[in-house]
């Protein structure tokens, strides 16, 4: 798919578990998303594959935001879905890392790519992170 990037190939993974967190609704107080984000500072994993954000957003929506770098040279920050390896002799399975954007468009094209780069990869199992929170009434 033309969507995706692939990087550096890591060695055979050992079974890997996919955990995915997307930024969006479901992410409340960005609890799914620090959690990959405090991984992926943790273990410095090796980035592994993207999926480009082009097809997948209204940018007037989800739009991109800029920042200074060094105080002079502007950079741009495009929303991006991330995908970093782990390994570790210590774990049964390797971890790979999602860490994305909830697409607003084209929701079938950015899922086949998804599963692409999980068979790709040989993926064993794929846990999403998420929090929601609901009222209810104990009467």
């Amino acid at each position: 798919m033309s969507q995706i990037r692939y990087y550096d190939q890591p060695e055979e993974l050992r079974d890997p578990v996919v955990v995915v967190a997307f930024g969006g609704w479901n992410d409340a107080a960005d609890s799914a998303t620090t959690a990959i984000k405090f991984l992926v500072d943790r273990w410095s994993p090796e980035k592994i594959a993207e999926i480009d954000a082009e097809e997948f957003f209204v940018f007037t929506e989800t739009r991109p935001t800029v920042k200074y770098v060094d105080g002079a040279q502007r950079s741009i920050s495009w929303p991006d879905n991330q995908f970093f390896a782990h390994t570790d002799p210590e774990l049964t399975h390797d971890v790979i890392l999602f860490l994305g954007t909830e697409p607003q468009l084209k929701w079938k094209t950015f899922s086949a790519a998804f599963i692409e780069i999980c068979q790709k990869f040989h993926a064993s199992e794929v846990v999403f992170l998420e929090h929601y929170w609901r009222m209810f009434r104990t009467h």
